[in-house]
């Protein structure tokens, strides 16, 4: 039965594709053409869902209530909840008069996401808030439908539906245009009649015109759900309505307690556990410590008591004498015990667990020292990857957190002989970027389905412009050599990742501090790192958008499951 469903599902023609339906009922429309738009809304709906496809839209009052009756009566018969994305603005949510957003509610039969509110100098801009939900939606949809549209019969320069189809021209979207049943998308259309040459949809300006100008709205729905499954609307392996989320833990040495502080807060809040809610976790150093305690099932609370209890243990510091001491040290040999910390380690996670025991994807940064490249250890996740599963999850968080002069080269077992491996920090500190390839190159994931959760260990402003001159003591001094690297590391990854992914994809939190506040091994600052962890994910803003994008109550699947 498993089999025969999976190709029924493969032969759906929307199977994954996400359509972003704009558009509203008109405030100008008299009762018959209200109704038209509504049928179509309601018929599109059905055939999309139907179909394999999602709908989203950007939860307008007059039309928003009909697609959830819709995605209702799709999930009566057993569908999916995440087949439907509601998407509002916050500014509406703090600064309408009247049918403000209701998340909560919405949640039972939809994927909710709320966009921040966009401050032009202090004051709450609403177009500009407008304007980026639309982007946020356009930079996760495969198509566009225009049907209906308010504001163009009386102040066209406020109508959503130009700018709409801007975002859409410019990501190469395919777009239908259905002019035949009024609103802005009539005035659009019989202004800039030359929009129907930059659709996109596959369909010649002929029949574009015949679609733009229909006024059925049943043969329209007919019309444009055909031809939408006639195109290859999803690139890489479908995943529904839902997001592939990930998430990327800093480096950064005892500074993981802010990190740990963070995860433990968000899962407090929203009583959700982390781990469950991330197709990829991706860690380097302390970070990488991290992600596999989760992916073993440890909870972020218990792990941050292992930076308060055990972080005084792996970086003794306690006294001037002892500080001058490993500074001393340090010149000559690394500055700890990587004993000590492989001991901790391995008492810290479950009895002999190995990296394949991870209930996650993991993906940890490291390097190869006598090779002198990077390296990636990952679970079992693929047929095709090289995979570590059977090492010791303790040996492969040693490798990652093997930082210069603090530890040294982590020696891991291999088929012939040990391997000296060195901090992922060197070349992914954070391993936003290098999860982000995990997920396209090896999972098959589209770029545009990518959502990452990326969680600094803290920052200071840092310029190199003073150490032009400087020795290796001036180097090796408050850790500004680990310092230099981390931060072009960090700076570098984040625009990258940018780059590929845009802004809106990627949540980043941290918290900038003074400089040389806090060191990698300075454990005196860990209540201080704690306590600014806890308050970050606190934050009112945060918090909605990691509820809304990432802790949404959508669990992920066994990713065993998903191995051939």
């Amino acid at each position: 039965m498993a089999e025969i469903a999976s190709v029924l599902s493969s032969r759906l023609p929307l199977r994954g594709a996400r359509i972003w339906l704009s558009g509203a009922v008109p405030a100008e429309a008299n009762a018959a053409e209200a109704e038209s738009i509504r049928a179509f809304v309601a018929g599109f709906c059905d055939r999309v869902f139907a179909g394999g496809g999602s709908i989203v839209h950007g939860s307008h009052p007059s039309l928003r209530d009909l697609i959830l009756e819709r995605a209702r009566a799709y999930q009566r018969k057993g569908g999916a909840r995440e087949r439907l994305t509601l998407v509002y603005s916050q500014w509406f949510a703090e600064h309408a008069e009247t049918d403000r957003p209701n998340p909560e509610e919405w949640r039972a039969n939809a994927l909710v996401y709320g966009t921040p509110v966009v401050r032009i100098g202090k004051q709450p801009d609403r177009e500009a808030s407008l304007r980026r939900m639309r982007e946020w939606i356009a930079a996760r949809c495969d198509a566009v439908v225009v049907v209906g549209g308010r504001w163009w019969a009386s102040v066209p320069e406020r109508a959503g539906v130009p700018d709409e189809f801007e975002l859409t021209r410019k990501r190469e979207l395919p777009c239908f245009l259905l002019a035949g049943l009024g609103g802005a998308a009539e005035g659009f259309f019989e202004s800039k009649p030359g929009v129907l040459d930059r659709l996109k949809n596959g369909l010649e300006a002929g029949q574009n015109q015949r679609i733009a100008e229909e006024p059925d709205p049943a043969r329209l729905v007919d019309l444009v759900a055909d031809q939408l499954g006639r195109l290859p609307l999803v690139r890489g392996e479908p995943l529904g309505g839902t997001s592939f989320r990930i998430l990327a833990l800093d480096g950064g040495g005892i500074k993981g307690a802010f990190t740990a502080a963070v995860l433990a807060q968000l899962e407090l809040d929203t009583g959700l556990s982390v781990a469950r809610h991330f197709d990829l976790i991706a860690g380097t150093s302390t970070g990488g410590i991290l992600a596999i305690g989760l992916g073993l099932g440890l909870k972020p609370e218990r792990m941050l008591e292992f930076y308060r209890e055990r972080g005084p243990v792996i970086f003794p510091l306690t006294s001037v004498t002892q500080r001058f001491r490993h500074l001393l040290r340090q010149v000559v040999r690394p500055k700890f015990s990587q004993e000590q910390l492989l001991e901790e380690l391995r008492t810290a996670y479950p009895k002999g667990a190995a990296l394949g025991n991870s209930a996650n994807r993991l993906v940890i940064p490291a390097y190869l020292a006598a090779r002198g490249r990077p390296y990636v250890y990952r679970t079992p996740h693929h047929p095709e990857a090289p995979a570590h599963g059977a090492l010791e999850a303790a040996q492969v968080a040693l490798a990652t957190a093997a930082a210069p002069t603090y530890f040294a080269a982590a020696e891991v077992p291999g088929t012939v002989a040990k391997t000296q491996v060195i901090d992922g920090g060197i070349w992914a500190n954070d391993p936003t970027l290098a999860a982000m390839v995990e997920a396209v190159r090896w999972l098959s994931v589209p770029i545009e389905r990518i959502e990452v959760l990326s969680i600094g260990t803290t920052r200071s402003p840092f310029t190199a412009a003073d150490q032009g001159r400087a020795g290796l003591f001036g180097w090796l001094r408050r850790g500004k050599i680990v310092n230099l690297l981390m931060n072009a590391q960090a700076d570098g990854t984040k625009q990258l990742a940018s780059g590929l992914a845009q802004d809106t994809r990627i949540l980043r939190i941290d918290q900038e501090l003074p400089p040389d506040l806090v060191s990698l091994d300075d454990v005196r600052r860990i209540e201080l790192l704690v306590d600014l962890g806890a308050q970050c994910a606190s934050d009112p803003e945060t918090r909605a958008q990691v509820e809304e994008r990432f802790l949404n109550g959508i669990e992920v699947e066994n990713w065993r499951a998903a191995v051939p």
